[in-house]
């Protein structure tokens, strides 16, 4: 197990886990595998999310993550992130653990939707594939600066302008946007244990320094998003930990220092039902093919006040106004609004409480000198309100070169976005002798 060598005795002792949880048998089997990464998996875009692309499958056999539908174990020889259905947006890489709080927080359509630690984006592209294409909003939030830039483009990369990006403190976000959403999500910084196995953690995760610390953050952050969550709405509590003071000590605690919330189950879910009360539900890396985590459902009972959803005033406009090369494309049914170098087409859905506070939202238009350019995830947008000027159909072949960030071949004069199977993939600006390559570097790659 190389740096985790005779390591198994120290984390059976260092981590406390009740007989209520794990036996002291199964956590032998739990630390004999944090040496091994979990089986890969994928979550895949549903049907209402695909825009006008076509259903593709997945290019390997899949087996279905028991938990969430639309999750799927992949092969272990397949590299799903290396391949044109991933470049394409139709499934994101992402361990099956994680998907158990999607589960939980079942998103429906047409809600307003907060996910409070929302960087990287896993479940907050998730939520926005649900809440995009079906008349709801989500809010994004990251606190931490360094961790906003990659949540924006992996929301870009669903294609749906119905979400804004804030970077709040929870306490900030509580009071900004009280009582607002029908659904909230805690995804909470913890100590990571079960990172372990993907060497994105070191074994100080296992100290008790580490748990304690974590925990106390983890209430602050629970009891502040309260306050966003409307009466009869929901909130999902969840980590990728296994120490109980960072789970269902945390629960135990919010229950009974909030009167007006109760612990809600989940149907179908019984085999994972932690223990431990007040419960939750527990994966684990030795009996579930992840990296293990947990989490827990929580319904606000009583019948306070709850916040206005004010919608912003929306409709067409003219697109030329946006950028300043006019044969770029038509959209409607958004608020344009310029932020420094970047314009934002929000959605007639963004409340306005919402957009005061936002970070950024649907980029549609930058100014990287003098003039202003079509954005990246403009090209990416699968709503009915955008319309663009030109559309170069491509092959796999062609597709692979163009992800690449390879020039292409003249397909007549100005902008085109590139799209293998309906679904797009960025800009081409074409001009006569060639169309040169819009992609961005961080969404360039090398496909096999």
């Amino acid at each position: 197990m190389g740096r985790k060598s005779g390591a198994a005795t120290d984390w059976r002792v260092s981590l406390p886990v009740p007989e209520s949880v794990l036996s002291e048998s199964e956590w032998v089997e739990v630390c004999g595998v944090l040496g091994r990464r979990p089986e890969k998996s994928i979550r895949l875009r549903p049907q209402a999310a695909l825009g006008h692309g076509d259903a593709l499958s997945a290019p390997w056999e899949t087996e279905p993550v028991p938990w969430f539908a639309g999750g799927c174990f992949v092969p272990g020889v397949a590299q799903p992130a290396a391949c044109l259905e991933h470049a394409a947006g139709l499934f994101y890489v992402q361990d099956a653990g994680s998907m158990l709080a999607l589960r939980l927080l079942n998103v429906r359509p047409w809600e307003q939707v907060a996910d409070v630690c929302a960087a990287p984006g896993a479940k907050a592209s998730a939520i926005l594939e649900v809440v995009g294409p079906g008349g709801g909003f989500l809010v994004a939030n990251e606190p931490i600066h360094s961790r906003q830039a990659v949540l924006g483009l992996s929301l870009s990369r669903v294609g749906f302008p119905g979400y804004a990006v804030t970077g709040a403190d929870p306490e900030q976000l509580g009071q900004s946007l009280s009582g607002l959403f029908d659904a909230v999500l805690v995804d909470a910084p913890c100590s990571g244990q079960s990172l372990v196995s993907r060497d994105r953690q070191s074994l100080g995760a296992f100290s008790e320094s580490q748990v304690q610390h974590s925990a106390a953050r983890q209430r602050r952050i629970l009891g502040h998003a309260t306050q966003l969550v409307r009466p009869g709405g929901r909130l999902v509590y969840s980590t990728c930990t296994f120490a109980s003071a960072e789970n269902e000590e945390v629960a135990r605690w919010f229950l009974e220092t909030h009167g007006n919330w109760c612990e809600e189950p989940e149907p179908g879910l019984e085999s994972w039902r932690s223990g431990a009360a007040p419960g939750g539900y527990r994966l684990w890396p030795h009996r579930d093919r992840c990296a293990g985590g947990y989490a827990i459902r929580f319904r606000r009972t009583d019948g306070g006040g709850s916040g206005a959803w004010e919608p912003v005033v929306c409709g067409g406009f003219d697109a030329a106004g946006c950028w300043d090369d006019g044969g770029v494309g038509e959209l409607t049914g958004a608020l344009v609004e310029t932020r420094g170098r970047q314009r934002f087409g929000w959605s007639g859905r963004a409340c306005r409480a919402v957009v005061s506070v936002a970070l950024a939202g649907p980029e549609v238009a930058y100014q990287p000198a003098k003039h202003w350019l079509p954005s990246h995830s403009l090209a990416l947008r699968r709503d009915t309100g955008w319309r663009p000027a030109g559309v170069l159909d491509v092959d796999d072949a062609v597709a692979r070169r163009y992800l690449e960030g390879q020039a292409l071949a003249s397909c007549g004069e100005g902008w085109r976005v590139v799209e293998w199977h309906g679904h797009p993939l960025g800009w081409l600006h074409s001009h006569s002798a060639r169309a040169n390559n819009c992609l961005p570097a961080a969404a360039r790659q090398r496909l096999r």
